[in-house]
């Protein structure tokens, strides 16, 4: 790995917002960004139930004043600072905004826990600036006032909301997690759409719907588009869901893969592993769990810098969800890269980039955590190899990605395979075969 360039200036620092931002979110709860940094409270205060959303935030002090008897609470532990009150405020999360990830920070698979998220990954995704500025515009712009809309996928709603702010006549919600499915009735109804939207609890692909829609709308797309399933399960949508000549939003999405130098996330891969693993040893056990032999027998999330990209990336799939034809969810894509520069092949980025709507689009390459390029939720799908391979400039990579659907009988799972060589000239210089698969192991004596 290379040491560390001590006469490179400093990344900017992110410039904190000139005013603090409230905004409230589901579970009676308070997002609150103030100099550079963001606290997720209780929204009410314990004293009288003071709405903290219209309250008052010192950005010297970081503390929030309830707007009715002005009890004062330290944002970062609740504590009581002032005011009539005793009681604490209820502390969630406290962190630096933007910045609490970085470059080339490994965290396990988000797309691999789907039937595990809470609300604090809905927190996350809700304050995912990249995806949430793209969908919102994406929805305002494709319903139609008296459309009927199925929001696939639903979440705490925010599609929703969105759909029945454009003027939907009805939006019919789906979801999996009946506590966060209640989080969107919760959401819906604060906003007065109680009666325009219907909540069903459970897959979809076991469900009916009392009428055909005019438009389904879905983010269930992974970072390398189709490991949540998405395909299957936007096809099903459109054959039963949908009325003729409606309309799916994402229209388009490709996904693409990149041979990438990222000696700082192989290290840690394959020292004190993911970030929210627990450390090496809960890793190693959850490896363990999953027949995996090491480390990559993993997909995993990273954002990957395009500096270090070895090659031009290159198109994996296209999935159009409005058309019948729909793409295979399982296939065996060869890609062939000529290195573009020497360095070190760690592995290969993937990620996305969909035409939501007719003039919104959505592209989750981006890098510059500090200039919100990033997405926070879905960040770059990093596929390791075990042993790093030196590369030069004219080098081939010639590598398949194979995906496999269904693995373990889940409707979300799938088997990834990512094998290949290098080449100089004419001659083999390194091999790779990884697999997202179980490993079968002898039985014991």
């Amino acid at each position: 790995m290379s040491a560390p360039d001590e006469n490179r200036a400093p990344e900017p620092t992110p410039a904190p917002p000139r005013e603090p931002v409230l905004e409230e979110l589901p579970g009676d709860r308070l997002r609150v960004r103030v100099a550079g940094q963001e606290f997720v409270v209780g929204a009410s205060c314990p004293h009288r139930k003071g709405r903290l959303v219209h309250g008052y935030v010192n950005p010297r002090t970081l503390r929030i004043s309830c707007p009715l008897h002005h009890s004062a609470f330290d944002l970062a532990t609740g504590c009581p600072a002032g005011g009539p009150t005793e009681d604490p405020l209820p502390v969630y999360r406290a962190g630096v905004w933007p910045g609490y990830y970085r470059a080339e920070e490994v965290w396990l698979p988000a797309s691999e826990q789907l039937l595990d998220w809470g609300e604090e990954f809905h927190e996350l995704m809700l304050g995912d600036d990249l995806r949430m500025a793209a969908f919102k515009s994406a929805v305002t712009e494709a319903v139609r006032p008296g459309d009927t809309v199925l929001d696939l996928g639903t979440g705490t709603g925010i599609l929703a909301l969105w759909a029945l702010e454009a003027g939907a006549a009805k939006v019919y919600g789906i979801d999996l997690n009946e506590k966060v499915l209640d989080a969107a009735v919760e959401r819906l109804d604060a906003a007065g759409f109680a009666d325009r939207f219907e909540p069903l609890l459970g897959l979809s692909f076991d469900l009916e719907l009392p009428e055909r829609v005019d438009i389904v709308v879905s983010e269930i797309m992974g970072n390398l588009a189709d490991n949540e399933n998405f395909s299957a399960i936007l096809d099903d949508a459109r054959e039963r869901f949908l009325r003729p000549g409606g309309l799916m939003l994402p229209r388009v999405v490709d996904s693409f893969l990149v041979p990438v130098a990222a000696e700082e996330a192989h290290a840690q891969l394959t020292g004190e592993g993911p970030r929210d693993a627990g450390g090496p040893e809960a890793f190693a056990a959850l490896l363990a769990a999953r027949g995996a032999k090491d480390p990559c027998a993993l997909y995993y999330d990273v954002i990957l810098p395009v500096a270090g990209h070895l090659a031009s990336p290159r198109l994996v799939r296209r999935y159009e969800p409005e058309r019948p034809e729909a793409a295979p969810t399982s296939y065996d894509v060869p890609l062939v890269y000529t290195v573009q520069r020497d360095g070190v092949l760690t592995g290969f980025k993937g990620y996305f980039a969909a035409r939501l709507s007719e003039t919104v689009s959505l592209d989750i390459s981006g890098d510059d955590i500090a200039g919100r390029t990033t997405s926070d939720s879905w960040k770059h799908c990093y596929l390791p190899i075990e042993r790093p391979v030196r590369v030069r400039r004219g080098d081939r990579i010639a590598m398949t990605l194979a995906r496999a659907a269904g693995r373990d009988g889940s409707p979300f799972g799938q088997t990834y395979t990512w094998k290949g060589r290098v080449l100089s000239g004419t001659r083999v210089v390194a091999e790779f075969d990884h697999s997202t698969g179980t490993v079968e192991t002898a039985p014991s004596d």
